[in-house]
């Protein structure tokens, strides 16, 4: 299906995938893309089949891989030379890769149910909110009874609480990416999906978000006179705290769970 700057986007994966080492090929922040992937392992399980929309280089799967004895798996993702990295590191027959637009998911799109529907920063791609929700509609389609969704993915809400709070200290306005449509939480909150239901949100990256966005921008700003950076001691600070949240308003990328009705 067709949505604003298709193409855009996906030649940036492209680029993205070509200038870049494989794990940041997704992300710049490799330390934080740990604690990301942490938020969807902890809570998948042995002997189960899980399917991975957005599956990009395939760097959650391995994680999997090397947690789960035994699983079943199917990772789609809408850019070609993504799939074609990622089918190089399948190493069982039922571990398999797809291109597939998510948008473009109907009911007849899979063969089976899954027992974990998972996704990190995939369907904020997709930059209409319409289609977002329509897309996080049909995936639950193919959740099992008893199964889960969990999607981590970014808030437009506590973006715009983080800003707020910088905004007091005369620090820039973070803005998404041009490629990036951020969640409406209030939105996902009060829609009435046909299947599945939103039981959770997970502000799991409160606390880094306040340190690193917050009170080591001023540091390096008012102190430093510095550009922030990835390899900070306080961004090592922020992520080991990732485990035990002190605040809850500032979670940029937070966990979406979603069980059947």
């Amino acid at each position: 299906m067709e949505y604003r700057l298709k193409k855009e986007n996906h030649d940036f994966w492209v680029e993205r995938l070509k200038k870049n080492q494989e794990r940041q090929v997704c992300t710049n922040d490799i330390a934080f893309d740990d604690v990301e992937d942490n938020e969807i392992l902890k809570r998948i399980e042995d002997d189960k089949s899980i399917l991975e929309i957005g599956c990009g280089n395939g760097v959650l799967y391995s994680k999997i891989a090397q947690k789960l004895k035994s699983f079943d798996y199917l990772g789609t993702d809408f850019v070609k030379d993504l799939v074609d990295v990622c089918s190089k590191k399948s190493n069982s027959d039922k571990h398999n890769f797809i291109q597939q637009d998510m948008t473009d998911i109907t009911s007849s799109s899979f063969e089976k149910k899954y027992d974990f529907i998972i996704s990190k920063r995939a369907i904020q791609n997709v930059l209409e909110q319409d289609l977002q929700i329509q897309t996080i509609e049909n995936l639950g389609s193919f959740l099992k009874d008893d199964g889960l969704m969990v999607l981590v993915e970014s808030s437009a809400d506590a973006q715009k609480r983080l800003n707020l709070a910088r905004k007091k200290y005369d620090l820039h306005e973070i803005i998404p990416p041009f490629h990036n449509l951020f969640f409406d939480d209030e939105r996902l909150k009060n829609h009435e999906f046909k299947s599945i239901k939103l039981v959770e949100i997970s502000p799991f990256a409160s606390d880094f978000y306040y340190i690193t966005r917050l009170i080591y921008a001023r540091y390096a700003k008012e102190f430093l006179k510095e550009k922030t950076n990835y390899d900070h001691p306080l961004e090592k600070i922020a992520n080991s705290m990732s485990e035990n949240q002190h605040t809850k308003d500032f979670s940029q990328i937070q966990t979406y769970i979603f069980k059947k009705k």
